[in-house]
């Protein structure tokens, strides 16, 4: 279910080493979606505070350790331990470049936020009322409007494109 303001990406454990480098434990689909470009938003007293990265390292498919911009040390990362982290699905200049043109993500792996892996994108189907991907998505064709506010990111490299659905369409 998506959060007010963005979408939770993992939570920081602990802090890593002595100049203010911290571990992400990541959301194992929304945590794939993090981009160092962009800030990430952390929960500190409920308000969320958008932090900048100075690095980003994935160690693996769950965790990553980053340094955060004005955290210097391990007394000033020790406070946003236990915090949650989320993304802003706003922020994403990249996917605007991309929206361009859809016919290039035909043979794209297609994933939800909150679902994970959806499958294979299999054709694009151009309208100018209302554009849609075809996903195969467990041996049946599913429609997904081509919609920018739905696409959080496209992956050229990875070959990946990455959603937040509404609940209920992949039920339809």
């Amino acid at each position: 279910m998506p959060v007010p303001g963005g979408i939770k990406a993992g939570r920081i454990s602990k802090p890593n080493g002595l100049q203010g480098k911290v571990n992400i434990v990541l959301d194992p689909v929304a945590g794939k979606s993090i981009e160092p470009e962009n800030p990430l938003f952390i929960d500190i007293d409920g308000q969320r505070i958008p932090f900048f990265m100075e690095e980003f390292t994935l160690v693996s498919d769950d965790q990553a350790i980053i340094k955060l911009e004005f955290i210097n040390t391990i007394e000033e990362a020790r406070p946003v331990c236990g915090c949650d982290v989320y993304l802003d699905l706003q922020l994403n200049p990249s996917k605007h470049e991309s929206m361009n043109d859809l016919h290039a993500v035909v043979g794209y792996e297609a994933f939800d936020l909150q679902m994970g892996n959806l499958g294979r994108v299999t054709d694009y189907i151009e309208s100018d009322m209302n554009p849609v991907l075809l996903i195969d998505y467990r041996g049946k064709e599913m429609m997904v409007p081509a919609a920018e506010e739905l696409i959080v990111r496209i992956d050229h490299r990875e070959q990946s494109i990455h959603f937040h659905l509404p609940e209920g369409l992949t039920t339809l």
